[in-house]
């Protein structure tokens, strides 16, 4: 059973009002995933927005085909699967759960029609949603700039 606490413990549900909540737990089901599952993988269509809530998920980018690196570690009251919200979109990632994980699972298409039937729960689920992928991409940006600071010609070019 989902609760209002494991939806409004999601970053992207803090500021809704508890009807609001229950609109959204009436489009939510609860899945268990087992170390080393994968979710979802990149190519797959994103029909499907997570919640963690509890345990760890690992997104992971595909650099070579033998080389995966993970992007971003996911804990409780996180979100993934957000290109759910954008029709007809395809993952872009692939998501594994590396021990025990529970989740919530929101029909994605629900969830747009939902918004799209109280304006004012899509503007606060979108506004949430921009301050997540804003904070998401300010470390990918930061894991970057480490990344090259290390590339030996970088260094040639500092001389």
């Amino acid at each position: 059973m989902i609760s209002r606490d494991d939806i409004k413990n999601a970053f992207i549900f803090t500021a809704l009002s508890d009807d609001q909540v229950d609109s959204i737990i009436a489009i939510a089901k609860p899945r268990s995933f087992e170390e080393g599952e994968v979710i979802f993988t990149k190519g797959g269509q994103a029909g499907v927005l997570y919640l963690v809530r509890s345990g760890t998920i690992l997104i992971e980018q595909e650099m070579t085909q033998h080389m995966t690196v993970t992007v971003a570690t996911l804990n409780a009251g996180e979100c993934f699967g957000y290109s759910s919200l954008m029709e007809e979109v395809s993952f872009s990632t692939t998501a594994v759960s590396p021990e025990p994980s529970e989740v919530v699972v929101i029909d994605g298409s629900a969830l747009l029609n939902a918004m799209e039937a109280d304006h004012h729960l899509g503007f606060l689920v979108y506004k949430k949603l921009v301050q997540m992928m804003a904070g998401r991409l300010d470390r990918r940006t930061e894991q970057f700039l480490r990344a090259l600071s290390t590339h030996p010609e970088i260094h040639e070019l500092e001389e």
